[in-house]
């Protein structure tokens, strides 16, 4: 009995003693999984939803509302009988004493769907020519940003008609392609800026160095989009009605619009193809338009296969078959990257009105 006593008071010694850290020792190895988790869960999601729009099936928006973690500690101590045995004329009866630590931990997550007015406007509304140019000035690419974002500039066309469900035929998109890149080569040589019109702040202006006047690229550039080979700065316009000759008229696609676009180089199984189960592009000599290689294709490029990848970046099994982006796709990576930010940005907080009821799920340990 002395040694239960030791036991079960060296127990409590150790419990009250420990109270002092566990606080901090539950944030430390909590708050990095659960941002994993988070974060895990939000890119599948996307991706899941890119790859519902090349089904045609309905996509679906779930905000992680709220993590709220309860944690128990306890210690069960007692005594089990043990052996029997006869001893003379008696019998002794052995006990055993036993001491268990319980760290119980119970999880409450919330999601709210996203919907509602708010948000459905948020997604259907053609993004905004400032956010389009402002990303360029927040470090990405303007060739990334124009590629996904705008569907024509001028009369130059970026497949306007993948801006919702797959098209039949083949979409207009290579002029555009030829005109970002030379976009690209001039950002790169640092030939090219985009800011505020120094008369008129409302305007924002693409300016063209003096220094290169002269570039091959820069007389590209002018030529596709049918500019004015004498002068080296241009103000951006998003109304094509009201625009003058030598203006840069923008019309930017939806983020909706964008996830449909994106959605078109998804690679599926040729069984679905078969079955019909998603739309086919054709082009004008009859041949099928080979999305994957080309237009979206070089944004962003989605796998698909019937087991789970083993070096993915990140993979949803839809559809009985796995779609991915493989870890070491960086371009695709930095694409999938951008549009997450996007969303983010574009989708906003929906109004007090337009919030759906939320689901608590509570997890056991």
């Amino acid at each position: 009995m002395r040694a239960i006593v030791g036991i079960l008071c060296c127990a409590v010694a150790i419990g009250s003693s420990g109270c002092h850290s566990v606080g901090p020792g539950v944030i430390k190895h909590s708050h990095s999984r659960y941002g994993d988790a988070v974060v895990s869960s939000l890119d599948a999601q996307l991706l899941t939803n890119i790859v519902r729009l090349k089904y045609r099936d309905n996509p679906m928006f779930l905000d992680v509302g709220s993590i709220t973690e309860s944690r128990s500690f306890g210690i069960d101590g007692g005594l089990s009988k043990g052996k029997w045995f006869p001893h003379g004329k008696s019998s002794i009866n052995e006990v055993d004493p036993f001491l268990s630590f319980k760290n119980l931990q119970a999880p409450t997550i919330s999601y709210r769907p996203l919907r509602g007015k708010e948000f459905i406007k948020h997604m259907m509304t053609p993004i905004p020519l400032s956010v389009t140019l402002g990303l360029s000035s927040s470090g990405w690419k303007l060739q990334r940003v124009f590629n996904a974002c705008i569907e024509k500039i001028n009369d130059v066309e970026n497949a306007p008609s993948a801006s919702g469900p797959m098209p039949r035929n083949k979409p207009n998109y290579e002029k555009f392609y030829e005109m970002t890149d030379a976009l690209k080569r001039l950002e790169d040589a640092g030939l090219i800026v985009i800011g505020i019109d120094p008369e008129n702040s409302k305007n924002l202006v693409l300016r063209l160095k003096p220094s290169a006047s002269k570039n091959v690229d820069v007389i590209e550039f002018k030529r596709l989009l049918g500019l004015d080979q004498n002068k080296s700065e241009f103000r951006f316009e998003g109304n094509f009605l009201k625009a003058s000759a030598n203006d840069i008229v923008v019309r930017t696609r939806s983020l909706m619009g964008i996830l449909f676009y994106l959605s078109h180089a998804v690679d599926v199984p040729e069984e679905h193809v078969q079955k019909g189960l998603v739309q086919t592009t054709i082009c004008a000599d009859g041949s099928v338009f080979d999305w994957a290689n080309n237009a979206s294709g070089t944004l962003l490029k989605v796998h698909c296969a019937s087991e789970r990848p083993a070096g993915a970046f990140v993979a949803t099994r839809y559809r009985g078959h796995w779609f991915y982006i493989d870890d070491d796709d960086l371009h695709s990576k930095s694409t999938f990257m951008f549009i997450s930010t996007l969303f983010n940005l574009q989708a906003g907080e929906a109004s007090a009105a337009d919030v759906m009821p939320m689901l608590t799920i509570p997890v056991g340990a």
